[in-house]
């Protein structure tokens, strides 16, 4: 959908050159303060005898913005989420400079310059992002002439005018015959075509909306609009035959790409189950002190294609939390044990499931795998729900970044809409993204929707 934005591209490459010069501002204004006038100059000239270190600076700068999704125009207007990003991002970024100055010989970059810089550097991030999304919001956003049956026009337009992140100004074409479309989208200006109907009115106007599609105005189903907005596909819009018709669906064939994964997942999982063994060994004796044996707790659940396997986890709830049967989990539920609340909270308990994924049961990222009695319920209730299986299960997942604990089966629903776009939209920046805001998650809890 960015490419349907007139000024998505320029302000990319804008703020990927902002960035790139509040990084060397950064430096320099930490060896200005750092360092006393006569020593200053020959510091600076230090760095600069190292090139590579600061290119690579650079480029894992950049690298790890567009991870944290910092350059896509949709993000700017959510403030808090660009603090955290740009925090996350700086750390990161920090981690990388002090890694590569320890294992390559003769790169340095003094502590004090280092924590000065990310600190300068964040803050000019997040002073630029401010920045732009004020600008945003005080342009006048860009027509669209929205098309199909009145009711589905109106209520589209509507919608559209409540959401101060869309940059579109809707026009109601309600009224016009398929004929007048092109006339009229000219006649307004429009940058876009927005088709509210479903198929059958596409088939009537299939001809025209085809010439101007290829005429240079976009026309566009309102449900990508929505998958635009908000990162979710709405099942009301969804028929069977999408499924086969969109070419995104087809990577859950593309056998370099599951094996690519893989290899991420497996490189990953052994990386923290060694970073993260103090705090697993921790959280472990915890739950013992507290609660008693046993420490792991483990469940069958439906993995990839409806294969069940066995998950592990550190137990968060009483040891009779089930006495009345399986049921879905709460965010502050009551047969939480007294340190599972804080377990939970940051994700703690999920660790041992890294050693689901060395097997190959599941994946760091991916929708989460439920248990098969509740498979088989919402299955029945829920359309589609049954397509989540389709790639392998992971800890994290897109739909446990965007929505909290799902206590009924409209939160069932709203959650198979982030796994399914997650399914269609499924790569490796999408997967980095998902681990990011995974950490975000755990820190400041899930962004509402």
């Amino acid at each position: 959908m960015s490419a349907y934005l007139p000024y998505a591209a320029r302000l990319r490459t804008f703020l990927a050159f902002a960035d790139m010069f509040a990084m060397i501002a950064a430096v320099w204004l930490a060896h200005l303060v750092r360092f006393p006038p006569g020593i200053r100059a020959e510091k600076w000239s230090q760095l600069l005898a190292s090139p590579g270190l600061l290119l690579t600076a650079l480029a894992a700068g950049f690298v790890l913005a567009t991870a944290a999704e910092l350059y896509e125009p949709e993000v700017l207007h959510r403030r808090r989420e660009v603090l955290i990003r740009v925090l996350v991002a700086a750390g990161a970024w920090t981690t990388a400079v002090v890694l590569v100055t320890f294992i390559i010989p003769g790169w340095a970059f003094g502590r004090g310059v280092l924590l000065l810089t990310t600190a300068t550097w964040s803050f000019l991030l997040i002073l630029i992002r401010w920045f732009l999304t004020w600008r945003l919001r005080s342009r006048t956003r860009f027509p669209a002439l929205v098309v199909g049956d009145p009711e589905d026009v109106d209520d589209f337009c509507t919608a559209l005018r409540e959401r101060p992140s869309a940059p579109w100004s809707p026009i109601d074409g309600s009224s016009l015959a398929h004929e007048d479309i092109p006339g009229e989208t000219r006649r307004q200006g429009a940058s876009m075509v927005i088709l509210a109907s479903g198929d059958e009115h596409t088939l009537e106007m299939g001809h025209d909306l085809a010439n101007l599609h290829f005429s240079g105005v976009p026309v566009v189903a309102a449900s990508e609009i929505w998958a635009w907005l908000e990162e979710r596909l709405p099942l009301e819009a969804l028929t069977p035959a999408l499924f086969l018709h969109q070419p995104g669906f087809g990577a859950v064939h593309w056998t370099l790409f599951n094996r690519l994964t893989r290899i991420v997942d497996v490189l990953l999982a052994c990386l923290m189950l060694v970073v993260s063994a103090p705090v697993f060994y921790l959280a472990a004796g915890l739950v013992l002190i507290t609660d008693g044996f046993p420490v792991l707790y483990r469940q069958r659940r439906v993995g990839q294609f409806g294969r069940q396997f066995t998950l592990l986890k550190l137990r968060t709830m009483a040891r009779d939390a089930e006495t009345r049967g399986p049921e879905f989990a709460a965010e502050q539920d009551p047969r939480t044990i007294r340190i599972g609340h804080l377990l939970r909270r940051f994700r703690i308990d999920e660790l041992p499931q890294l050693l689901n994924v060395l097997k190959g049961e599941m994946s760091l990222v991916g929708p989460r795998p439920e248990r098969p009695e509740f498979i088989a319920r919402l299955t029945e209730l829920i359309p589609y729900y049954a397509f989540r299986t389709a790639v392998p299960p992971g800890i994290t997942g897109w739909a446990q970044v965007n929505v909290t604990y799902a206590r009924d089966i409209e939160d069932h629903r709203r959650k198979l809409e982030y796994d399914l776009y997650f399914i269609r939209e499924r790569s490796i920046r999408l997967y980095l993204l998902t681990l990011l805001r995974t950490v975000s998650a755990a820190l400041v809890g899930v962004r509402s929707r």
